[in-house]
C-alpha cells in the first residue's frame, strides 16, 4: 500500500471519525511524522493535517464511508470492506460487529475455529517427569511421616532416578 502523501511505502494507518463519517489515511513514516501523527502531544485535526494535494477536494488514496453502512462496527466505523482490503480490524469492538464473517474465515485459514495449541514432544515427555517427580516427592514424606523406612529408601532411589532423567532433557 502506497502513502497517500508521496509515493512511498504507506507504514502508519490513521482513522478519524467526524460526524458520522470515517475517514481513513495510509501514510509513510516520514509524512506521518510531518503531520503529527506520531507524536500524540501535536497532532493537528483532520481538516488541518490532511488537506488534499490537489485542488479538487480529498486525495484519491483516502477513504470515506458512511457508518451508517450494515455491515459496520459501531465503536470505529470499520467496515466489512474495509476488513476485507486491510485484512485486520480497527478496534476490540470489531471482534464483535465482524463475528460471523471471521467465523467464516478462520475455517478457510485454520484446521478449526479454536486454538487447542501444540505441545512439542520432547516438553510432554519433561511434563509427566515432572509430575511424576512430584507424586513420587508426596509419597516419600507420606512414608517417613509413617515411618515406613524401607519405602522411603526406595522412594528416595526412584527420585534420584527421575531427577536424573529430567536433568538429560533439559
Amino acid at each position: 500500500m502506497k502513502c497517500d502523501s508521496c509515493d512511498n511505502k504507506a507504514t502508519v494507518f490513521y482513522t478519524q471519525v467526524t460526524e458520522g463519517k470515517l475517514k481513513k489515511f495510509t501514510l509513510c513514516e516520514s509524512c506521518a511524522h510531518q503531520k503529527g501523527i506520531t507524536d500524540p502531544n501535536s497532532l493537528l485535526m483532520a481538516g488541518e493535517a490532511f488537506k488534499p494535494s490537489s485542488g479538487s477536494g480529498e486525495s484519491s488514496g483516502f477513504v470515506s464511508s458512511d457508518r451508517s453502512n450494515s455491515g459496520c462496527c459501531d465503536t470505529c466505523g470499520f467496515t466489512l470492506g474495509d476488513l476485507k482490503k486491510v485484512g485486520r480490524l480497527g478496534c476490540p469492538d470489531c471482534y464483535g460487529a465482524f463475528a460471523p464473517e471471521i467465523g467464516r474465515r478462520l475455517s478457510s485459514m485454520h484446521k478449526g475455529e479454536s486454538h487447542v495449541g501444540h505441545v512439542p514432544s520432547g516438553l510432554v515427555h519433561q511434563i509427566e517427569l515432572d509430575e511424576s517427580f512430584k507424586k513420587k516427592e508426596l509419597e516419600l514424606e507420606k512414608a517417613i511421616f509413617d515411618e515406613r523406612y524401607e519405602d522411603a529408601a526406595k522412594l528416595r532411589d526412584e527420585l534420584e532416578r527421575l531427577k536424573a532423567e529430567r536433568e538429560v532433557g533439559k
